[in-house]
């Protein structure tokens, strides 16, 4: 095993192999990545983006379980995290949806005003690269086809990106477009739309001629397994990272301890070591090395030396729910999500649900204020619904999913093992408001399966799954999804971006406070959750990161 690198990547995951392609580039740098999974990518089951349920098993994927969670009644959610190179770019169902451009903004607004939209808009045209759906198809699906795709343009990163459901021209699919037409939103197959209210043409990092899907691993690990100044081990696990005081009373990173083959090895940083391991384990990784929340890791006889109780804190995810609904006979069903509309609440109902919300706390009325405006904003969404085939014959499924929730929890060690398990807790539905927001939006998807075009499909007086009484009111909904919502596997937050004082883990540069050579490049450092699904940001992050770290940003 190699003794020492300039740069030592914790974790070959999404974040971890733009990381290694980007900084390898210069042949005087030495690179090493270390991650616990292994190199699946060409296996066939991993190629073939559909087969993503298969994935999940504890082979390929970290099978990490929260505490009960009240709101959801009680149950135990599993969070699924990527275990294999590209990480869960390499098990997800290959979603590929921009944030907002008010969810980027926030994070500005909190204490980073270098993480603008507009600074972060190049690095997600360098890690894409998209061909607009063809006119004639759009014009069959009820689409407004755009020439170019919007945001960034002529991008030529890596990931490619498809519309792998237009191209099925499903005749539910053009009906939903047309219902949502009738209610005021356009459908486009922009990847980066003006306005963020919208209905949009499902986008995946799949390739648009050979169907494959598009991981971090294939793509950017494609780039870079060959450079004889990156080494890849895999199937090894960083136990922790060494530090020591420096003379401007910080500490330095001097290296990480590895577990491979029931051995543990030493790797010095001769730069820097960078945390990716994903929002779970980088947390987990910090306090194992004694980072963290002082009493906490006293408790667990672990000798702190950098006290910041903002580690593993501010845990955010989304969380959705689903009502799967029996067909009509001979009805044409597809594969996947085909079409995902991101909405407001109406002005009234918005206004009615924070009138009699609780009152926040004095420590967190920043952040309230922050989320609360992307809410106020016409163009901005509160949830996303979305119609999907689960494979299921002669059933189609339409769901709901948060934006931007106000319920946020914690993602702690419970013992000094790493290989032990972990005290997550992300206090689903503990705001009231995500609640009654997700209610609202319910009952909206309620209506638009019955209406118009699309109500012929659906067979009258069918079976819903699972069954259950109709949702016909708010309490109702509120019920439904006590007791059927689901964590989406989004989670993101436990070493945020934010100022100190103000729950912060790194600042703008990625560092870890109290270090100077330490960075956190992951899903961990957003202070908020982008209102999609979460991959697109994290490859954009990471591209930025190696800029920040090159010295070019």
């Amino acid at each position: 095993m190699l003794q020492s690198a300039d740069f030592i990547i914790v974790g070959g995951g999404t974040a971890g192999m733009v990381l290694a392609s980007r900084l390898s580039e210069d042949p005087k740098v030495q690179v090493v990545v270390v991650e616990s999974g292994r190199n699946i990518t060409r296996d066939p089951a991993v190629r073939n983006p559909s087969n993503w349920m298969s994935l999940l098993g504890p082979e390929t994927a970290w099978q990490l379980d929260t505490v009960p969670q009240p709101g959801l009644q009680g149950r135990v959610e599993r969070q699924f995290q990527g275990k294999a190179l590209g990480g869960s770019s390499t098990i997800n169902g290959s979603t590929y949806l921009a944030p907002s451009r008010a969810g980027i903004e926030a994070w500005a607004k909190l204490g980073n005003p270098q993480w603008t939209y507009s600074a972060l808009l190049p690095y997600f045209e360098r890690s894409y690269s998209a061909e607009p759906p063809s006119a004639d198809i759009c014009k069959a699906m009820g689409v407004d086809y755009a020439s170019k795709i919007d945001g960034p343009r002529a991008s030529t990163g890596p990931i490619q990106i498809s519309f792998p459901a237009l191209e099925q021209q499903n005749p539910m699919a053009k009906a939903w477009n047309d219902v949502l037409r009738g209610m005021g939103y356009r459908t486009t197959a922009e990847l980066f739309p003006m306005r963020n209210a919208t209905n949009r043409c499902y986008s995946a990092a799949i390739h648009p001629l050979t169907k494959e899907r598009m991981s971090a691993a294939s793509q950017y690990g494609a780039l870079t397994i060959e450079r004889s100044n990156c080494s890849i081990i895999t199937e090894a696990t960083v136990l922790r990272v060494m530090l020591s005081s420096t003379s401007d009373g910080n500490f330095s990173a001097k290296g990480v301890e590895v577990s491979k083959g029931g051995e543990v090895h030493l790797i010095e940083a001769r730069r820097e070591v960078i945390l990716s391991a994903g929002v779970f384990h980088t947390a987990k990784l910090l306090e194992l090395s004694g980072i963290g929340e002082a009493s906490r890791l006293k408790e667990l006889d672990i000798l702190p030396i950098i006290t910041n109780p903002n580690v593993g804190e501010n845990l955010q995810n989304h969380i959705m729910c689903m009502c799967t609904y029996e067909l009509e006979e001979n009805v044409e069903t597809g594969d996947g999500i085909q079409t995902v509309a991101s909405l407001p609440l109406q002005d009234d109902v918005r206004q009615r649900v924070f009138n009699e919300a609780p009152p926040v706390l004095h420590n967190e009325q920043e952040a309230f204020d922050v989320r609360r405006a992307i809410f106020d904003s016409p163009d901005e969404a509160s949830c996303s619904i979305f119609m999907t085939f689960i494979g299921q014959p002669n059933f189609a499924s339409l769901g709901v999913m948060q934006s931007v929730p106000f319920s946020h929890g914690s993602s702690h060690i419970a013992t000094s093992c790493p290989d032990q398990g972990l005290a997550i807790n992300p206090r689903f539905f503990s705001n009231p408001l995500d609640l009654e927001i997700m209610a609202n939006h319910l009952l909206t998807l309620q209506k638009i399966s019955s209406k118009g075009p699309l109500s012929a499909f659906f067979k009258k007086n069918g079976q819903r799954l699972p069954p259950g009484p109709a949702i016909t009111n708010l309490e109702s909904a509120r019920n439904y999804l006590r007791e059927n919502a689901v964590t989406t596997h989004h989670s993101c937050g436990t070493a945020a971006m934010l100022p100190r004082d103000k729950g912060g883990v790194v600042d703008q540069n990625l560092v870890v406070y109290g270090t100077g050579n330490l960075r956190v490049v992951d899903a961990s450092i957003f202070p908020v959750i982008p209102q999609a699904n979460p991959m697109s940001t994290v490859y954009a992050v990471a591209e930025r990161a190696a800029d920040l770290i090159r010295g070019v940003a």
